[in-house]
Parts: C-alpha cells; sequence; structure tokens
C-alpha cells in the first residue's frame, strides 16, 4: 500500500482528490468538529501533547549568574531560551528539571564584597538589595580597574582576566580570608551573596521563571582542588612558572586552560569544571546547558579535559548537550553589566509605564487572561522566533512594535475579544474553522520537533503567525474559542505563562 492510500484510510480524511495539478486531501467534518469541540472546551489541550517525550528525562541548565550584580537585559535572553526549552520538554511530557549554577567563588565575588564593605551602608527599604550590590560592585571595579593591553585605557579588562590577576588588594584579601574560615569575612560573603540572590530571585518570579534546583559554585571546591591535585600528580595538568596550574590544551586560541591561581583561588574554568563533573542525579538524563556564544572556547577545552577524566558514576560526560546564543547588543555594541547594561527590573518599569500611558495599550489588560504577566511575555517573547546563533541589536522601544516582538503580538491576540456571526449551520463548513482546527495539529508538529532538536524557534514562529492571522479581523465565536486555547497552549508551551 501506497503512502497515499495509508492516508487516504485515515479516519480524519474525507476524500483524496486526484488531478494533473496535484492531490488534494478534504478532512472528514466528523473529525474536524470533535476536535475543534475539545480545543473550544480548552482543558485537555495539553493532554494530547504529552506522548512526545513521556518517559525522557531533561535537565535544562539556565540563568547561571554572579552573586555580584542585578540582572540585566543580556541574561534576558539567556532566561527566555531556557525557560522556553524547558517549558516545551514538559508539555511534550517529559520530566523536566531546571537548574542554575550560581557564581559565588571568584575574583568578582571578591569585588563585590570589599565594595560592599567600601561602601559603609546597607541597602534600604526603597532599593533592591541586588541593585545594592552591583553598585557597590560596579564602583569597586572602577576604582581598581587596569586598562587592557592595547586599549589605550579605554576599556577595563574583563572578569575572565581579572580573575587572574593577584593584586593584593582587600578583594584578594576577602577571597583568602573567606577560604581560611575567618568568621567576619565568611559572614559578608553570606550577606552579600544572599542579598544578590535575593534581589535577582525577585526578578525571576516577576518574569514568571522558577528553579527546581540550584547550586553554589562554592559547594564544589572540594571537588576542584581534588582535580586540580590528582591532575597535576599524573601530569594532565601543569604548573606554570608563575605558579598558575594550567591544562595544555592544544586548542588554537586557548592553547593553555587556566584552572587555578598562584594563590589557590580556582578560576571559573576550574569552578565550571568540577560541577559538571560532580554534578549530582545526571544518570540517564538529558542535560543541557544554556549560556552565550563567548564561552564557547571554554567548553571547548572543559570537553577536552572532560575526555581525559573519568566522572564519577554520572552517567556519562555532563552536559550532553550545550545551547550557545549569540550577544544581545544596543547600537551594534554587546551588554555587559560592567558597562550599565539596562537591568530586567528598569525594562519591566518602563514596558507597565509605557503601555498604561497609551489608552489603547492600556485597555489591553481588560481582556488578557493573565494582565499582570503582559509585561514579562512581552519580554520574554521578544528574543524566541530568532534562531539563538543569531546577534539580536536590541532597543526597548522593539518590544512594543507590532509585528516587530512575537511577545506582543501575542498579548494583543489573547487580549482580542470579538466576534462575529458565521452563515454557515456548522462549524466544519466555515473554512476559518477548519484553518484554525488544523493549527492544533501543526502545534504539535512543530513541538515535536522542538523536543527532537531542543530547539523552539519554529515553535515561536508558529505562535507569531497564529497571532497575527487572528489580529487580522474578527472571526466566528467557534473560530475565537479555538484560537485562544491555542495562544494559550502556546504562552504555556514558550514558557510565557505558568501551566
Amino acid at each position: 500500500m501506497s503512502a497515499l492510500e495509508q492516508i487516504e484510510q485515515e479516519p480524519w480524511v474525507a476524500a483524496v482528490t486526484r488531478d494533473p495539478s496535484g492531490i488534494e486531501i478534504r478532512l472528514d467534518d466528523g473529525w474536524i468538529e470533535t476536535t475543534g469541540a475539545g480545543l473550544e472546551a480548552g482543558g485537555s489541550a495539553e493532554a494530547t501533547l504529552s506522548d512526545l517525550a513521556h518517559g525522557q528525562r531533561f535537565s535544562v541548565q539556565f540563568w547561571d549568574a554572579n552573586a555580584t550584580k542585578a540582572l540585566h537585559v543580556g541574561h534576558l535572553r539567556n532566561l527566555a531560551i531556557g525557560n522556553a526549552v524547558a517549558s516545551a520538554l514538559a508539555q511534550a511530557g517529559g520530566q523536566v528539571e531546571r537548574r542554575s549554577l550560581i557564581s559565588d567563588a571568584g575574583r568578582s565575588m571578591g569585588e563585590a564584597m570589599a565594595g560592599v564593605r567600601h561602601a559603609h551602608t546597607w541597602p534600604d527599604g526603597n532599593e533592591k538589595s541586588d541593585h545594592f550590590v552591583g553598585i557597590c560592585y560596579a564602583d569597586y571595579v572602577a576604582a581598581t580597574a587596569i586598562p587592557a593591553a592595547g586599549d589605550n585605557g579605554e576599556f577595563p579588562e574583563d572578569s575572565q582576566t581579572r580573575e587572574l590577576t593577584l593584586r593584593g588588594d582587600d578583594a584578594d584579601d576577602l577571597l583568602r580570608q573567606v577560604l581560611l574560615g575567618d568568621r567576619e569575612t565568611v559572614e559578608l560573603w553570606y550577606k552579600t551573596r544572599a542579598w544578590v540572590i535575593a534581589g535577582q530571585r525577585k526578578t525571576l518570579a516577576r518574569l514568571g521563571v522558577a528553579f527546581d534546583r540550584v547550586f553554589f559554585e562554592s559547594d564544589f571546591l572540594a571537588n576542584a582542588a581534588e582535580l586540580s591535585a590528582s591532575g597535576l600528580r599524573d601530569g594532565t595538568l601543569q604548573r606554570r612558572d608563575d605558579g598558575v596550574v594550567v591544562y595544555p590544551s592544544g586548542i588554537d586560541g586557548f592553547e593553555e586552560f587556566p584552572l587555578v591561581r598562584p594563590d589557590g583561588v580556582t578560576t571559573q574554568h576550574m569552578r565550571a569544571l568540577a560541577y559538571w563533573m560532580a554534578a549530582p542525579d545526571l544518570g540517564d538524563v538529558t542535560s543541557m546547558q544554556v549560556c552565550g556564544e563567548e564561552w564557547v572556547a571554554h567548553v571547548t577545552c572543559r570537553r577536552k579535559l572532560m575526555d581525559e577524566l573519568t566522572p564519577p558514576g554520572n552517567g556519562g560526560i555532563h552536559p550532553t548537550h550545550d545551547i550557545f546564543n549569540a550577544m544581545v547588543a544596543r547600537q551594534k555594541r554587546a551588554i555587559a553589566s560592567s558597562e550599565g547594561a539596562l537591568l530586567i527590573d528598569d525594562l519591566i518599569e518602563w514596558l507597565d509605564e509605557r503601555i498604561d500611558e497609551v489608552p489603547d495599550w492600556r485597555a489591553l489588560r481588560l481582556g488578557h487572561p493573565a494582565p499582570e504577566r503582559i509585561a514579562s511575555q512581552v519580554a520574554l517573547g521578544y528574543f524566541l522566533p530568532y534562531p539563538v546563533a543569531r546577534p539580536i541589536d536590541f532597543e526597548p522601544e522593539q518590544l512594543l512594535r507590532e509585528q516587530d516582538s512575537v511577545g506582543w503580538d501575542l498579548v494583543r491576540a489573547r487580549a482580542r475579544r470579538g466576534s462575529v456571526k458565521t452563515d454557515t449551520a456548522r462549524p466544519a463548513d466555515d473554512p476559518e474553522y477548519r484553518f484554525a482546527v488544523v493549527q492544533s495539529e501543526l502545534y504539535r508538529q512543530h513541538l515535536r520537533l522542538a523536543v527532537e532538536r531542543l530547539d523552539v524557534t519554529q515553535l515561536a514562529l508558529y505562535l507569531k503567525h497564529l497571532a497575527r492571522w487572528h489580529l487580522e479581523r474578527d472571526r466566528g465565536e467557534h473560530v475565537e474559542r479555538v484560537v485562544h486555547t491555542l495562544l494559550d497552549r502556546s504562552a504555556r508551551g514558550l514558557g510565557l505563562e505558568a501551566s
């Protein structure tokens, strides 16, 4: 039996017409109306999707922020992608754990602590604690900055370069005191870290992004020490004349992978290595990490080193997949917190204020099913239709530009309430109803691809086109109900609304 003959036998096919110009398949009216009725009811919209990843376990790691500052727009793309991938896998029936690793043990942590101590004050009730620490951190870095070679003093060295430079300043001294267990310094470390994480969690809650497990790099310092000692013993690692422990990777552009400073403080490279060598409960799990493309060289070296080591019963090398997102830029310049990047908190505030300034936009809150989430849906949704490897030149005004922002299109489509009477006696006689019902099957196909590829780009593009189609004009009441179910399903599948 040919493939076409098999299709002809399907219960959802009413007729197959062949002619010289091609093949036309008409779907069965009963199937259209039965499927459509389920979509109109809305309640079990996800049930038919849960077989796509049933029985599979996933770990999606993202956020991975420093415990030194508030989250900025450069982090927003990472959060959007990680949250969307995790949500799509969960909607497809997978068992998904959202993880994050917080950087709290390197040079930047010492700089934040030194900045807080130099401030001689604490955050007041009107200031978010992560904003306060971020300002202290930036002030200290600016006051102690050493221009990078060849920059004519214009740009300071980056955080990775600063990690390897022993300065004997307050930041270095505080790190040393933490490692020695000095009570007062450890209290300052805990307090600084807690202030930042508490503030960042408020930002995440506002975005509707939650995590199942959060680890700290400091939890794996003992593992890092063991890796360093064993690597030096067996010759996998080498100690340079300046005391830095390195892995000779032989990779062009990153021939030496610096792991431990002369004073014993680990670099972020070593802390990440220690974590992934020891990260718990990853056996038989498809694990992935979402990170910026600036970490490609790091990941390449780390994986090469991990191939030479033996993961201790962790089900192989993790993560099994790396998802690299390209930079977010403003005016073609990469966004970095050291240069006063726009904070996510400020962006959300701006979105809410801007929406409330325009009467037609303010009215959207009346029809939207989750008016308190409008700003976060706009902000997160904006990044999802873009291929992850494509750089994005970002300005806040783009978020509220029709047909340029899938998050904004989704908000407007979900808030649209209005239908017209149709001339058809049965819903299946309405071509637009048939089109809307078929979209539910297309969604399933895009979700299946998202599971296979660990990429939600096509799912976001599906939503983009569906929202714009719905916004073109009022449609029949049955069509509207089907479309709203599909819009709600898409929002959940892309992590723009909680399941």
